[in-house]
């Protein structure tokens, strides 16, 4: 197996990927923007060689990739790579870019809107008949004006193609519509705000399209208030509503995802489930680790072996635990640290600081509890983040 990856350092959970990959055996070739000597020495150890590139620029990307194959070449190692993943959306176009000069099974340019733009997918959404948000993509301010007053406010403004809370706009007037009309560099989609709760549909598929992992989750907040200061909370349920599960199965096999791990959001309105948007990759952050702390499974191990065709690859379909992330950012709160070791217990998996790059929507500090029971998992979540008095 000739894997390469893209972006092997980012995010840092991700270096698992690549060890589980490299223990099975698999040559793991590697390109990305970091300096290879940052990374720790267990991820370098297991990459055959690293090219780094600017990989938002095409010409960069070609010439970093016939240094690899010359590489390769020279390392007696076979001219093929026989598959290319970055597991990070904002390289899905360089990964398609690769496999169609390189004629590598995967996604292709042509699948990159309906992957990635927001208003591809509202309108696959809607030829499976599913209700979604009032909203269309704009063609210039004008419009924009022109749509608001149809949809009404508060309406959200968000770039057609994007992840996470980056450049959303949230709209309460006309006035700040037309302040925020002009500024906006890109192209825009425009949407009805929904005041909903949020859950997810995430899983990973074999290369047929089957079905390995389904895992769902319950945030507290969307990530635009996370981003205004709220701190961060979701959490893995133990069991996903059959309606999700139906939905979210007909989006895979509409949106025709293969070999990848997917994550789709939607709206809970009124027992009905409105899709928000499809992410072709893993959810971001600790959420992988969360879904393996649910199972006392290993999902980068399960991808490795699915890849390589290496042994069985599903993971373990009923939870154990529900599974909570709670961040805290820089405020005074009941609990110290210390106290809250104390309290937590054996429920707590994980505490850590977050890159910086990730603290603006998931907090500084991460805290990963879980527990079997959902109303103790909520209490302990509390303790986290309340505050003092």
């Amino acid at each position: 197996m000739e894997f390469l990856y893209l972006s092997p350092e980012f995010p840092p959970n991700f270096a698992n990927f690549i060890l589980q990959l490299d223990r099975l055996g698999a040559n793991v070739w590697a390109m990305g923007e970091s300096d290879f000597y940052n990374m720790p020495e267990r991820l370098r150890n297991a990459i055959r060689y690293y090219v780094r590139a600017d990989l938002t620029s095409t010409e960069a990307v070609e010439r970093a990739l016939e240094e690899l194959l010359y590489a390769k070449s020279a390392m007696g190692s076979p001219s093929r790579l026989d598959v290319v993943e970055s597991h990070n959306e904002i390289w899905l176009g360089v990964e398609a870019h690769i496999n169609r000069i390189l004629n590598i099974p995967g996604i292709r340019p042509g699948d990159l809107d309906r992957l990635k733009k927001k208003s591809a997918m509202k309108r696959v959404f809607t030829a499976c008949g599913l209700t979604t948000a009032r909203g269309e993509r704009l063609k210039d301010a004008a419009h924009g004006l022109e749509l608001a007053a149809k949809i009404g406010y508060p309406l959200i403004l968000k770039p057609d193609e994007g992840v996470g809370a980056s450049r959303i706009h949230k709209v309460t007037d006309p006035g700040q519509l037309e302040r925020l009309l002009p500024g906006l560099d890109t192209d825009y989609f425009m949407e009805a705000f929904v005041d909903a709760p949020i859950v997810s549909y995430d899983g990973l598929v074999d290369c047929d399209g089957g079905l390995l992992f389904e895992n769902s989750l319950t945030y507290g907040d969307g990530v635009l208030d996370y981003v205004h200061g709220k701190d961060t909370f979701f959490y893995v349920e133990r069991r996903i509503p059959k309606p999700l599960i139906d939905i979210g199965r007909q989006l895979v096999k509409t949106f025709d995802i293969r070999r990848k791990f997917f994550h789709f959001e939607f709206f809970f309105v009124d027992g009905t489930y409105m899709p928000i948007e499809i992410n072709c990759r893993p959810p971001g952050g600790a959420i992988l680790d969360m879904m393996n702390y649910s199972v006392d499974g290993d999902l980068y191990a399960a991808y490795a072996r699915m890849i390589t065709g290496n042994g069985q690859e599903t993971v373990a379909a009923n939870k154990k635990f529900y599974c909570a992330y709670v961040g805290r950012r820089n405020r005074d709160y009941a609990f110290t640290h210390s106290q809250l070791q104390q309290r937590l217990g054996d429920a707590l998996v994980e505490f850590d600081e977050n890159p910086k790059i990730f603290q603006d929507a998931m907090s500084r500090y991460r805290y990963i509890i879980r527990s079997p029971n959902r109303e103790r998992l909520l209490k302990m979540a509390g303790d986290v983040q309340r505050t003092q008095a």
